[in-house]
C-alpha cells in the first residue's frame, strides 16, 4: 500500500537523516570536457588550487604526485583495440590530457560533413589506446571523451565506457545517472544511488529517486529539510511541490521549463504533465520520444535524428516508419510516405516501381539526415537490379557512400564526375585532375608525401593524436573549407595509415559539394 504523506501535514520538519547530511558542494566541472545540459546530480567537491604567481612555461603537474602503479587510470578503457583502426596504440604520445580534451572539445559540430568521419570520430573515442602522459591525475581527456559521445546521442558507447572505468566514481556516476534518465531506465540508476550513499545525491535527484522508489513519505521530508536549509530555488521548490504531490497543488502555476534543460529537469516536467518537446533540445534527449506513449510524429523525428548520428542503424527507421500510413502530407508524412513506397517496391522486387521510387526515398533521406545508414543498408540490395535513370546514378551514390566500390564500378555513369569519382574511391587518385579547387585538394591530399610543416612539428613532437584531432576538424568543415587544409589534413591521415580512411573521406567530400 502506498504510504504518501501529504507534504502539509509533514510541516517544515527539521529532522534531518545522517544519510542527508552529507556536504553538498557546488558543482564546478571542467570547460574543457563538462556540457552544459548535465545534471547536478552528484555533488561533487570543489578542488581549491593556489593561485599562480608567475605564469607556466607548461601545462605540467605543478606538483609531484605519487600514486600506486595499479591506480585506476579512466583513459585505459576502450571497447575495442586499436589494431582494429590501424592505429598504433601510442596514438596520444607525449600529449598531456589537457591539450587532447582541448582538441577534442574545440572539434567543430560537422553535422555537414562528411559521414564517415563522424562514424570514425565515435570509434577513435571509444578505441583503447596508452593513457596521456599525465592520466593519473588528470581526467580531463576521459571526460571530453564521454562528452563528445554523449553529445552526439551516443549514450550506449558513453555508458559502456562509465561501466568500464567504474560508475561509482561522482562525475562518472553524474553522467551515467542522465543516461538512464534519458533511456527511461532511471529507476535502476536511483537504486545504485539508494545503496550508494557516499555518490552523495543533490536534494533533487534524492528527492527524484525516493520517490521513484516508492517512499514517497520520505521524499516529502527531504524536500521540506531543503526548503528549511534554504538549499533549493524557488523555481525547483515548486517543480518538486508539483512532482510530490501534484493533486495538492493543483491549479498552482507550474515553472517555465528552461530553454536547456537537464535530464532530471526533463524528467521532472514529463512527471508533472509539461512535457518538454525534444525538438530544438540536443541529440541525446531524443531518446526520450522513443517510448510507446509518445506520439508517432515524434518518435518519427526522434528516430530520424538518432539515425542520422549513428545512435541506430536504418532499420530503425524501417521499423518505426512502417506503423502506420503518413497522417498528412508535405514535412515529415512526405519523406515517410517516399520511403514506405521504397521499402514495398525493393520487397517486391518491383524493377519499374524501384526506378520510381529510390530517387525520392533518396531524397527524403538527405532531407531528415539518414542518407548514409540507408545506404549502408540498401546499397548490397541493389546489385541485382539493372536500374535506370536517376535511380541508377543514386545506386552509385549509395555503393559510394557505403564503401563497396565493387557496386559502384557496375552502376557508374559515363559522366567525367562519376569517374572522377570512382577513381578516387579506388584508389587511382581521382584519375583526370579535376576543374574545381575542392577536385585539385582531395587529389593533392591523396597523392603528397608531406601534410605539411605544422602536421610534421606535432608528428616530431610526439604528438599524433592532437595532430589527427586538428585533420578531423579541418575535415568536419567540409567542401567549404580551406583547400589547402583539406589537402594537408587528407595527407596526414595517410601519414598515421589511415589510407582508407582518407579516401573515402574524400569521396564523401566531393558528393557532399555535388549535393550543395
Amino acid at each position: 500500500m502506498e504510504t504518501r504523506l501529504s507534504l502539509k501535514r509533514l510541516g517544515i520538519g527539521a529532522v534531518f537523516y545522517g544519510f542527508f547530511s552529507a556536504a553538498l558542494w557546488a558543482q564546478d566541472a571542467d570547460p574543457l570536457s563538462a556540457i552544459d545540459w548535465l545534471s547536478d546530480s552528484i555533488a561533487v567537491p570543489t578542488v581549491e588550487t593556489p593561485p599562480e604567481t608567475d605564469a607556466p612555461l607548461a601545462t605540467l603537474p605543478s606538483e609531484i604526485t605519487v600514486l600506486p602503479l595499479d591506480a585506476p587510470t579512466p583513459d585505459l578503457v576502450g571497447l575495442q583495440p586499436a589494431t582494429d583502426l590501424n592505429l598504433e596504440p601510442d596514438l596520444w604520445g607525449r600529449s598531456s590530457a589537457t591539450d587532447l580534451a582541448r582538441a577534442l572539445t574545440e572539434l567543430p559540430d560537422g553535422s555537414d560533413a562528411p559521414p564517415v568521419l563522424r562514424r570514425f570520430l565515435t570509434q577513435l573515442l571509444t578505441t583503447t589506446f596508452e593513457p596521456p602522459i599525465d592520466a593519473a591525475i588528470d581526467d580531463s581527456f576521459f571526460y571530453a571523451r564521454i562528452d563528445r559521445l554523449l553529445a552526439t546521442g551516443r549514450l550506449d558507447k558513453a555508458d559502456a565506457l562509465i561501466k568500464l572505468a567504474g560508475a561509482t566514481e561522482a562525475e562518472r556516476f553524474r553522467r551515467s545517472f542522465d543516461v538512464a534518465l534519458l533511456r527511461g531506465t532511471e529507476t535502476d540508476a536511483c537504486g545504485v544511488v539508494e545503496s550508494t550513499p557516499e555518490l552523495s545525491p543533490t536534494y533533487p535527484t534524492r528527492i527524484f529517486c525516493l520517490a521513484r522508489l516508492g517512499q514517497w513519505d520520505v521524499a516529502a521530508l527531504t524536500l521540506r529539510n531543503a526548503e528549511a536549509l534554504g538549499i533549493l530555488t524557488p523555481d525547483e521548490d515548486a517543480l518538486l511541490l508539483h512532482f510530490l504531490d501534484p493533486e495538492l497543488f493543483e491549479g498552482e502555476p507550474i515553472p517555465a521549463p528552461p530553454r536547456l534543460p537537464t535530464p532530471l529537469l526533463f524528467r521532472l516536467f514529463e512527471a508533472v504533465g509539461e512535457r518538454i518537446p525534444t525538438d530544438q533540445l540536443p541529440v541525446a534527449f531524443a531518446f526520450a520520444d522513443l517510448g510507446s506513449t509518445v506520439g508517432w510524429q515524434a518518435r518519427l523525428r526522434a528516430t530520424e535524428r538518432l539515425v542520422a548520428t549513428d545512435a541506430f542503424g536504418f532499420e530503425k527507421i524501417i521499423t518505426v516508419f512502417s506503423e502506420r500510413s503518413p497522417a498528412a502530407s508535405g514535412g515529415i508524412w512526405e519523406r515517410v510516405g517516399a520511403v514506405q513506397a521504397f521499402l514495398t517496391a525493393l520487397e517486391r522486387k518491383d524493377i519499374g516501381d524501384l526506378d520510381k521510387t529510390l530517387s525520392p526515398a533518396w531524397i527524403a533521406a538527405r532531407r531528415g539526415g539518414y542518407e548514409s545508414a540507408m545506404a549502408d543498408w540498401v546499397a548490397p540490395k541493389l546489385g541485382d537490379f539493372d536500374l535506370s535513370g536517376s535511380a541508377r546514378h543514386v545506386a552509385f551514390e549509395m555503393a559510394l557512400l557505403s564503401g563497396n566500390t565493387e557496386l559502384a564500378e557496375t552502376f557508374v555513369g559515363d559522366t567525367p564526375d562519376d569517374r572522377f569519382l570512382l577513381a578516387l574511391a579506388q584508389g587511382q587518385g581521382g584519375g583526370e585532375p579535376g576543374s574545381s579547387a575542392l577536385h585539385q585538394s582531395v587529389q593533392r591530399g591523396l597523392a603528397t608525401l608531406s601534410p605539411g610543416r605544422t602536421y610534421e612539428a606535432l608528428i616530431r613532437d610526439d604528438r599524433k593524436g592532437e595532430a589527427l584531432f586538428r585533420a578531423l576538424s579541418d575535415l568536419k568543415r567540409g567542401a567549404g573549407g580551406n583547400p589547402r587544409a583539406t589537402q594537408q589534413s587528407l595527407a596526414l591521415l595517410r601519414q598515421l595509415g589511415l589510407d582508407g580512411l582518407a579516401r573515402q573521406v574524400a569521396v564523401e567530400l566531393v558528393l557532399l559539394d555535388g549535393a550543395a
